[in-house]
C-alpha cells in the first residue's frame, strides 16, 4: 500500500458486482485509511424468476447498503434499468459527474469485452 491516501472508485454494473469483483481488495484499502466507494451503474430490477422488478431492485438495493455498511464504504446504487443499460450520452454524463465529484485516482470497473452487455456498456 503507500503512505499517500488514496480515493478509489468502484462501478459495477449491478449490485453486488463491486463487492464479488473488488470486495477484498477494497476492504484492505479501506482498512488502510483509503477512501473507497461502490456505485452500481444499474438498479438491479432483473434477474428473479418469482419477483417482481421493483421488489429485487429494493432487496439488492438494502443489500448494496449492508455490504458497504459491513465493509465501512459507501455504495451507491444508481435508477438505470438492469438489463437495458445503453452506452447514451445521459449515461456518460451521470458517470462524468460521479467520477469529477469524487475526483478518484484509481477507478475499477469490469473488463470492457465482458459477455454481459450491462458489464461492457459500465466499463
Amino acid at each position: 500500500m503507500t503512505d499517500q491516501s488514496l480515493r478509489i472508485l468502484v462501478f459495477g454494473a449491478h449490485p453486488d458486482d463491486c463487492d464479488i469483483k473488488a470486495g477484498g481488495s477494497a476492504a484492505l484499502y479501506q482498512q488502510s485509511g483509503h477512501t473507497v466507494k461502490f456505485v452500481s451503474v444499474t438498479n438491479g430490477e432483473s434477474g428473479h424468476q418469482r419477483l417482481s422488478g421493483t421488489e429485487l431492485a429494493e432487496i439488492r438495493r438494502a443489500e448494496a447498503a449492508a455490504a458497504g455498511k459491513s465493509l465501512e464504504i459507501e455504495y451507491e446504487v444508481l435508477t438505470n434499468r438492469d438489463g437495458y443499460l445503453q452506452p447514451t450520452i445521459e449515461a456518460r454524463f451521470e458517470i462524468i459527474r460521479l467520477i469529477r465529484s469524487f475526483q478518484p485516482d484509481l477507478i475499477l470497473t469490469h473488463r470492457p469485452n465482458d459477455y454481459h452487455p450491462d458489464h461492457r456498456y459500465t466499463s
